[in-house]
């Protein structure tokens, strides 16, 4: 009766041990061997409780899925309805605050220019949590509601993510919190923000 149970643990470790390998090495140069000997465990076993290198790319996507849905579900739960700094909050002190999980998603979206499932699956996340933040966004802001609202969630999300993805390349802000606040500050204009970029002036 312990056997599921042990192998469950040896499948996490295993799994633990491929997304140390891509952190040092990326998803395209990381081996079996690589990942059998960052997990202590002959090369036969990796293969015995998880498979192929194959096996193992799709055992940790879904892994990383179901952690990013997670997280994103429990992280909607704690933000505020219609308060900027609580989106903020959820951006970039949640959802994209996990340097491991970033570089881990970054490697996927590499993969996913030659997967159109993995890329459908990964798109579909994205646009659940944009969708669900213009949700929160438009709740009690009647300037903030259909294509406007959207927008300006899709702009806050992209700033968060984009700021995780230039930390990981040492491009960083000399001000973190004014980044902050420049996404607060998109969140809470928003539907002016839509017309001044619909209506440029020339100077």
């Amino acid at each position: 009766m312990a056997r599921p149970k042990v192998s469950e643990e040896r499948r996490e470790a295993i799994l633990q041990a491929f997304e140390r390998c891509i952190l040092r090495k990326g998803l395209a140069e990381t081996t079996l061997e690589d990942v059998a000997a960052e997990a202590a465990q002959p090369r036969s076993l990796v293969r015995y409780f998880i498979g192929n290198r194959e096996a193992m790319i799709t055992c940790l996507i879904e892994r990383l899925l179901e952690r990013g849905e997670a997280k994103i579900d429990l992280s909607l739960r704690r933000m505020v309805e219609g308060q900027p700094a609580s989106v903020v909050r959820l951006l970039f002190d949640e959802v994209f605050a996990d340097e491991v999980t970033n570089i881990t998603i970054m490697e996927l979206w590499h993969l996913s220019l030659r997967d159109l499932a993995l890329r459908e699956r990964l798109a579909a996340i994205y646009h659940r949590l944009v969708f669900e933040v213009a949700a929160s966004l438009g709740k009690g802001q009647r300037q903030q509601d259909g294509p406007d609202c959207f927008d300006t969630a899709y702009s806050t999300v992209s700033l968060a993510f984009g700021a995780a993805f230039f930390s990981h390349l040492g491009v960083k802000p000399h001000n973190p919190q004014r980044v902050r606040k420049i996404g607060a500050q998109l969140i809470a204009n928003g539907a002016s923000t839509s017309r001044a970029l619909k209506e440029p002036t020339l100077s």
